[in-house]
Parts: C-alpha cells; sequence; structure tokens
C-alpha cells in the first residue's frame, strides 16, 4: 500500500516539471528570511532548498489528502506556499540561476494550487493564514447551497445594515458570505478582528481625513487579513495587495531596498488614492471595490457587455463575485457582532512608534541591540526589503519603538567601524560600466543597477556606487572572494590586480588547485576595480607615478585617466610617436611630483589624513574621485600625491 502511495504521490508531481531530483535523506524545511542584505554562496543554496523544501511539503500534503487527512494537508500546503511567496524578498545575484529557479517555483506553485482547491471542500475549519487570493477563488457555489432556509439571515442583514457607511445589499451572495464567517470562516474573522487592532489607529484617521467610507476598513481586511507582509503569486504586496505597477502609479517607491507597498501609512495614503479614484470613475462603491479587486478595464468591459451598472449582474471572474459580498459581510458582522453570533475579540495593541532622521544607512540588527533587548526593528519597518536602511538615501526615517530614537541616534554616532553595515561603497572610475564592475565584485549589473536607481546603464566617474556583495560583510582585514565555476587563481589574480603568488602566500596554497564555494582571501577591500578598462598603477625608483599599458589604450586615453597633456606623456617617456603597445610602462607623472599609497585606519577622515600629508582634503579627494563626504573604511587604499621637494 505504501509503495502505491508513493507511486500516486509521482504521478501527482509529475504535472510539476521542471523539476530537480529529490535528494534522499531528511530535509530541513528551511526558514526563509523576509530580507536579505546580501546573497552569498550560502543563502543562494537557502533559495533553491526554499524551492526543494515546498516541493517536500507538498509531497507531504499528497500523502495526507491521500489518507483523509484533509486538515493536516492543508496545513502543510499552507507552509509551501508561504516558502514560495517569501522568496520574492531574496532575490538572487546570480541572473540566470534566478530565473531558472523562478521557473522551478511556479512549477511548484502550480502544484500547490492544485491541490489545495482539492482539498479546501473537505476542511471544516480555515486558517486566517491560508492564501486568501485561493479562499476568494473557492469561496462560491457552495454558500448558497448551505444557507438556511429561512429569511432571518436577509432580516438580520436589514436590521444592521443601515449603521454601516458602505452600501450593504440584503442578498443571499450576502448572506452566503456571512455564513462562510459563521461556519468554516469563523477563526478566519476572529484572527483577522483581532489583528486589526493594530492598524486601526493607521487606517481609520486616513479614511476620515480623505472623506472616505470606514468601512473601507475591511477592504484591507479581505485583501491581506491585516498582514503587511501578505503577497499572492500575482505579486500583490502588502496590507492593500498592491500590483507594482499600480503602487507606483500611486507614489510608493518599490527597489531593491524598499517596498513601501508593506508600509502600513504609506500604502494606506495610496490606496485611498486609488479608492477615491476609482469611485469618482464608477460612482458606485460595489463596481470601485470590484475594480480594486479585478481592475478597472475588467469592470467596465462587463458593465458594456451586461449594459448594466448593477454589480450583481456583471459576469466577473469568480473571486471578485465572492470579494464584494465578502467585503460587506465583514462590515456587517463587525457593526452588531453579536446579532451574527460573534464575540468580538480583544484587538491586539496598537503599533506605536517613533521616527528618527538617519543620514547614514545602518544594518537593522545593530540598531535594533542599541534600541534594547528584544528589540526587532524588521517589524516596525516591514518596507525595508534589506536588514539595512537604503545606503543611496541622502537621509531615511526609520520606525523606532517610542522614546528610543534620541538614545540610538546617540549610540550610531559612537558606534564602532566594525559595526557598520557591509555594503560597499565604490567611487567610479573612467572606463567602469556596470558589467566591468560587477563581474569584479561577482553580482549582476542589473542588481548594481536596481540598487542604486540606475536608468539605462548610465554612470559617471567619481559617482558613488553601493554594491550588495556576495559574501556577507566584508571582513575588516581584506576582502575575500568566493571561487565560482570555471574560475583559476591566474583569472582571479588577473580581477583583483594580484599574483598568483600572493594568492597561494595570502591563502596558504601549496597548489594552484581551487574549488567551487572556496573562499579566497584577495587584498583590500577596493575603492577601484580592476577590469579590462582600468589603469595599472605603481611607482617607479625616482618617485614618478608610472601606467603599465592595456590592450587597447591609446596615449590620448591614457592622458584622459591621469588628468595630464598627451605632449606631456611623450615628453616624459621620450616617445617619437603616439604609437605605444600593451605591457609598456609610462611616467604619468612629472617629476616634481610622487604617489603614495595610504591605507586608511579606523577614525580616519579626509581631513585628518589631509593635515598628516599637509595636503587640502579637496586634492586628497579629487584624486581618489571621491567627495568630502564619502565614507572610509578601514584598510581602504588612498593615492595621495605630492610634491617633490
Amino acid at each position: 500500500m505504501k509503495h502505491l502511495l508513493c507511486c500516486l504521490v509521482a504521478v501527482q508531481l509529475a504535472a510539476c516539471a521542471p523539476m530537480m531530483s529529490l535528494r534522499s535523506g531528511a530535509v530541513p524545511s528551511p526558514s526563509v528570511a523576509d530580507t536579505l542584505l546580501v546573497v552569498d554562496l550560502e543563502a543562494e543554496r537557502a533559495l533553491d532548498d526554499a524551492v526543494l523544501a515546498a516541493r517536500w511539503r507538498l509531497l507531504r500534503a499528497l500523502d495526507e489528502q491521500a489518507m483523509g487527512r484533509f486538515d493536516p494537508a492543508r496545513l502543510e500546503l499552507d507552509g509551501a506556499y508561504h516558502l514560495l511567496a517569501a522568496m520574492d524578498d531574496a532575490p538572487s545575484l546570480d541572473e540566470s540561476r534566478a530565473e531558472l529557479r523562478q521557473a522551478e517555483a511556479d512549477a511548484v506553485a502550480d502544484a500547490v494550487e492544485r491541490a489545495y482547491m482539492s482539498v479546501l471542500p473537505h476542511i471544516e475549519r480555515l486558517s486566517p493564514d491560508s492564501p486568501l487570493t485561493l479562499l476568494l477563488r473557492e469561496l462560491g457555489e457552495e454558500h448558497l447551497d448551505q444557507l438556511p432556509q429561512d429569511k432571518v439571515p436577509l432580516v438580520r442583514i436589514h436590521q444592521v445594515s443601515p449603521g454601516c457607511d458602505l452600501p450593504i445589499d440584503a442578498n443571499e451572495r450576502v448572506a452566503a458570505s456571512i455564513h462562510f464567517f459563521q461556519t468554516r470562516g469563523r477563526e478566519t474573522w476572529t484572527a483577522w478582528m483581532r489583528r486589526s487592532g493594530r492598524y486601526r489607529n493607521i487606517i481609520l484617521p486616513v479614511l476620515r481625513e480623505e472623506k472616505l467610507p470606514e468601512d473601507l476598513l475591511f477592504l484591507s481586511m479581505i485583501e491581506s487579513g491585516f498582514n503587511p507582509r501578505a503577497y499572492s503569486r500575482a505579486r500583490a504586496v502588502g496590507l492593500w495587495q498592491f500590483m507594482a505597477s499600480t503602487g507606483r502609479l500611486e507614489g510608493l517607491t518599490i527597489d531593491h531596498w524598499i517596498d513601501e507597498r508593506r508600509d502600513p501609512v504609506k500604502s494606506t495614503r495610496a490606496a485611498a488614492r486609488h479608492l477615491r479614484r476609482l469611485y469618482k470613475r464608477f460612482g458606485d462603491w460595489r463596481l470601485a471595490a470590484a475594480a480594486y479587486n479585478s481592475g478597472p478595464g475588467r469592470v467596465q468591459r462587463a458593465i458594456d457587455k451586461a449594459g448594466s451598472r448593477d454589480f450583481w449582474d456583471l459576469d466577473l471572474p469568480r473571486e471578485t463575485r465572492n470579494y464584494v459580498p465578502l467585503l460587506m459581510a465583514a462590515a456587517v458582522i463587525a457593526q452588531s457582532p453579536e446579532t451574527f453570533g460573534f464575540t468580538l475579540p480583544e484587538p491586539e495593541a496598537p503599533i506605536l512608534w517613533e521616527e528618527v532622521h538617519l543620514k547614514r544607512f545602518v544594518h537593522l540588527e545593530t540598531a535594533s541591540r542599541l534600541v534594547g533587548p528584544g528589540t526587532d526593528l524588521k517589524h516596525l519597518n516591514p518596507e525595508l526589503r534589506r536588514p539595512i536602511t537604503p545606503p543611496m538615501a541622502k537621509s531615511y526615517r526609520l520606525k523606532v519603538p517610542p522614546s528610543t530614537g534620541r538614545g540610538l541616534l546617540a549610540s550610531l554616532a559612537e558606534l564602532p567601524a566594525s559595526d557598520q553595515p557591509g555594503v560597499y561603497e565604490y567611487s567610479v572610475q573612467r572606463g567602469d560600466n556596470l558589467w566591468t564592475i560587477g563581474r569584479a565584485f561577482g553580482v549582476s549589473s542589473t542588481m548594481i543597477a536596481e540598487a542604486n536607481g540606475v536608468r539605462n546603464g548610465l554612470i559617471r566617474p567619481g559617482q558613488t556606487l553601493f554594491i550588495p556583495v556576495q559574501g556577507g560583510r566584508p571582513p575588516a582585514d581584506g576582502l575575500v572572494h568566493t571561487v565560482r565555476n570555471g574560475e583559476s587563481l591566474w583569472t582571479i589574480a588577473r580581477r583583483f590586480g594580484k599574483s598568483v603568488a600572493d594568492l597561494k602566500r595570502w591563502n596558504g596554497l601549496t597548489q594552484s588547485v581551487i574549488r567551487p564555494g572556496q573562499k579566497l582571501t584577495v587584498g583590500s577591500r577596493p575603492t577601484q576595480l580592476v577590469t579590462a578598462n582600468r589603469r595599472v598603477t605603481t611607482t617607479d625608483s625616482q618617485g614618478h607615478m608610472t601606467h603599465v599599458v592595456r590592450g587597447g589604450e591609446s596615449l590620448w586615453t591614457i592622458s584622459r585617466q591621469y588628468e595630464v597633456k598627451v605632449d606631456d606623456l611623450r615628453v616624459w617617456n621620450g616617445l617619437a610617436s603616439d604609437l605605444i603597445k600593451p605591457g609598456q610602462q609610462l611616467i604619468v607623472s612629472g617629476v616634481d611630483e610622487s604617489i603614495s599609497i595610504y591605507t586608511v585606519v579606523r577614525g580616519d577622515t579626509l581631513y585628518s589624513i589631509a593635515r598628516k600629508f599637509g595636503l587640502d582634503a579637496n586634492d586628497i579627494a579629487r584624486q581618489n574621485n571621491m567627495s568630502l563626504t564619502s565614507t572610509l573604511l578601514t584598510g581602504m587604499e588612498l593615492r595621495i600625491r605630492t610634491a617633490i621637494e
């Protein structure tokens, strides 16, 4: 029997292709983090394991279903669904791998959805955390069949509806939705009403300010169950379940670092604007709510087809046909819970906070520790997609527990460099582009562009880019590189401008054999990249700065890099013509200048370094393509050009 059951499960899973083979042995169900600052090799594996864990949960659900245990099956499917949904906040740095993984995740999600729909009719009680879109799609025809054969529900709706400020229709569809909440959805309604306490003090003032019906509070209930991290396979997100396109149209920021669809305050204001616009278009809250769920275009087409503006006459998707009466049911029950056999639960405490104005990015884990034991700022700032505030923002308003802001700012001011966030601040050099920078750091150009708001791939020398690097926080004493497939010591040495001998010495290697996933120390943290277009400079015995010519370079391009004249390059190097060849060493500074390399130590600033060398801080900043406000990292190397006396 067990063998037969395994065969049946395998047949049902065949629809999940393409699939990777399942590993033997026990596979733990990983907890997929809500936010990730960087994605290193281990995090990539965690994402792969999330898909694998979702598959295993699906297998277990099908096993439970086959044995008639539908509630355990539903629990497994809930777990699989939320594992897959959480992957949206853990983007891979490897684009090709991410595309394959997403295809695998979508295939598993399709199978989970089919299994869910087959299990739902057999479940007596639904979970508040079950996927809401699936519930809306499944709720429907069964309700009318299960309605009590009397008019009492309709009478009760008539009695209570005048107290609601949304239109409530006393008909069989609304009665059926109330019956759903009274039976299979009772725990769901109770849990949602309990959660509503967190957000009432946020949502209701905005609705009043915008002069909208206060019962639209329950639209957020039906959309997300009052969960700011609610997510649907349609990629709708947040309390109000905005799609990315609609969110951006309503002024919400959605990028690599933040997703304001999850910000309860900003998303509520955006939802209020959107609902006002829909009501202005359709002139009816039933139609406005339907358009919120399925889109104004679809509602307008249904109106045109039916020749009627009566919501109940329109041919709309099942989810939308269930959505509007369920909204009415939630509002009318909340108006008089006792009338419909409910006891109003004790609401959860409202979310309270104060904002601190940060002028530099911080790591949430560090800030939480500084605020006090047990503090988790991720919960107060669900809009943050990474455990760090946006590095490129000139300022950021971080929510913290009441009366803790001033202490946090004081503690951050004294924070040692070792606790600063592990994000590379890279100053763009002449000849750089997003591809060469991404190749040197081992991340995709798309990731860099998204993280820095770069449009059309255009960057300029001196521009600071924040690089979400692989491997977690950079080590204090050097840059670590994770070996990838196809790499050798020679290719890594060339990328980072080091010698193979140095790499062997720093990493205690006796041979040149390395393996994918191995971590190698490759030198100091870079302020400049060694790429196909980067210059390589040294200083000769007389203190001149010299440059090694690379393929494709000319005197003109080299003069531009070092801000000198082509004629000077000819004179300093005794050139009779402009012909140069790769590997040739050229003097690129005059006899009255020398250059030294200074390694930044903790506590250094451009001004303190300038005082050491008797220079102006502006000159050092200009020589290193930085600004006076650039952050200096311990271990960073600066070029210091001084006059020879």
